[in-house]
């Protein structure tokens, strides 16, 4: 009879283990937020504040804020369904996640929006895009950001589209943000900056690998400690999101939402909201709305922004030329090695003239003020126009022949040199969304090859003896290229 006991013992006493460690590792491989209940909701309002009210009381004092039907009003809320947005953007070559639990991989593709469209209730593609040029007449910004400079320091746009059932990492943003939903529901787990050193964030700093769905609180303990908010948002919602308020998100039903980022401005500017720049006046009359198509992004912005954080990190708030240098080289972080070299000695010499311009003690240091006193024309000479057109080439390809398979004249088309390589066709039955542009730019790199024998070749790879460009997988080629171009910014790095 003891003997019988014994199992039955061992498995209550595992039991009572089990609950015990459970106790100590509140959340324990449950989902994020579970480790405690919510602080509570964020704050609500039922009204779109002016710019003035938005700045001081919610972006000077990091505060998120829900706009309950902020958006309701707009263009983009009355007529974004599908038929419209097929009917009016079918065309456009947008860019599509595959699947909907976020892991920050490179598992993207291009596809025509008319093709998402007809499919994406039955699939696992998520759409997220920059908002095309094309669509910004119909997104509208709300009244809270048409004065005081916001609009001189925007970011970007982004358009997150799916059939629900999204989870997005856990992460922050180096920009504020306001998110307004067209369609569906989202719920949100945030929480306050101040508390980032406890959320595991990875080595670039901008997200956490944990399993929001399973968090394991042996590798991520921190997160058992950190005190959250609730977010709760229905279709004609905006949420604002302030800078490094680290955040995660779940998406319900058709999903349809756009998010403004800007930059931090160094200062809001008042009198821009007065008649005559009076702040003892009158307030200018302000729309409830204004298309994004009237204004302009300012990504090299981010450079100021990043310059005024090394000055706040630094005791003498003096901030060294080799700190601007480094900026500058992360700004051509993505740039193939080519690229880099030829960027790498004008950014050099925009540097020397900016520290001539600005550098009034001339120490090789700048503050504050004088960042703050950059020209835009500056900024966009040292940290701007950086981007490697190699990553337009995928798009390029592609919407120039989606467009002439639709018919359209070639005195139509954009603008765009591309030829197709010798030795390669498109196929009879070629279909822009389907069509796998990869072999189209295998192909220009193997005729390359072919017209320049002096093509650089990544450092580590030789090509075989009996090499033929016709049936040559470059596969290999690739990966080494992409090695070599990690390698030169290691260096790039270390030259700094």
């Amino acid at each position: 009879m003891a003997r019988k006991c014994v199992p039955l013992l061992v498995a209550i006493l595992a039991l009572l283990l089990a609950l015990c460690q459970s106790d100590d590792r509140p959340g324990h491989l449950q989902p994020l937020g579970s480790h405690r209940p919510p602080e509570g909701d964020v704050e609500i309002l039922d009204y779109v504040p002016h710019p003035i009210e938005f700045h001081e009381k919610y972006v000077a004092a990091s505060k998120p804020v829900l706009m309950r039907g902020a958006t309701r009003g707009s263009r983009a809320f009355k007529l974004w369904n599908d038929a419209y947005l097929s009917e009016k953007f079918g065309k456009l070559i947008l860019m599509t996640e595959h699947g909907k639990k976020e892991n920050r991989s490179d598992d993207m593709s291009y596809i025509q929006f008319k093709t998402f469209l007809k499919r994406y209730n039955e699939t696992d593609e998520y759409l997220v895009e920059t908002l095309p040029p094309a669509m910004r007449e119909d997104f509208q910004l709300l009244k809270s950001l048409l004065c005081g400079g916001f609009t001189e320091y925007l970011r970007d746009a982004v358009m997150w589209f799916s059939s629900g059932g999204t989870k997005s990492v856990l992460h922050f943003d180096g920009v504020e943000n306001i998110n307004c939903l067209m369609s569906g529901k989202k719920d949100l787990f945030l929480a306050d900056k101040k508390y980032l050193d406890w959320a595991h964030m990875d080595a670039s700093g901008a997200h956490s690998n944990v399993d929001v769905d399973s968090v394991d609180m042996d590798k991520y303990p921190g997160l058992g400690r950190i005190p959250w908010w609730r977010a709760h948002m229905e279709a004609g919602d905006c949420f604002f999101i302030p800078v490094k308020w680290f955040h995660q998100i779940r998406s319900f039903e058709r999903n349809l939402a756009i998010n403004i980022w800007w930059i931090p401005m160094p200062k809001f500017n008042p009198n821009d909201c007065y008649v005559d720049g009076d702040v003892n006046g009158e307030r200018k009359p302000l729309e409830s709305y204004a298309s994004l198509s009237n204004f302009k992004f300012s990504p090299e912005e981010m450079a100021r922004r990043e310059m005024l954080e090394g000055i706040d990190e630094i005791p003498d708030r003096k901030l060294p030329k080799l700190y601007v240098l480094d900026i500058a080289a992360g700004s051509i972080e993505h740039s193939s090695p080519a690229m880099k070299a030829r960027i790498k000695e004008k950014q050099k010499l925009a540097i020397d003239e900016l520290f001539r311009d600005v550098d009034v003690d001339k120490d090789n240091h700048l503050d504050w003020d004088e960042v703050v006193s950059l020209s835009r024309e500056t900024l966009t000479a040292v940290f701007g126009a950086t981007e490697d057109p190699d990553e337009e080439k995928d798009r390029n390809v592609m919407d120039r022949y989606a467009r002439q398979h639709e018919g359209v004249e070639a005195d139509e088309l954009d603008d765009i040199e591309l030829e197709v390589p010798e030795g390669f066709e498109f196929p009879d039955d070629y279909d822009p969304a389907t069509f796998d542009v990869n072999e189209f730019l295998s192909a220009q790199e193997k005729a390359q090859r072919r017209e320049d024998p002096e093509v650089e070749t990544p450092e580590g790879f030789t090509f075989p003896d009996d090499y033929d460009p016709a049936t040559f997988d470059m596969t290999e080629f690739y990966k080494a290229q992409q090695e070599a171009k990690r390698r030169a910014m290691g260096e790039a790095h270390e030259e700094l």
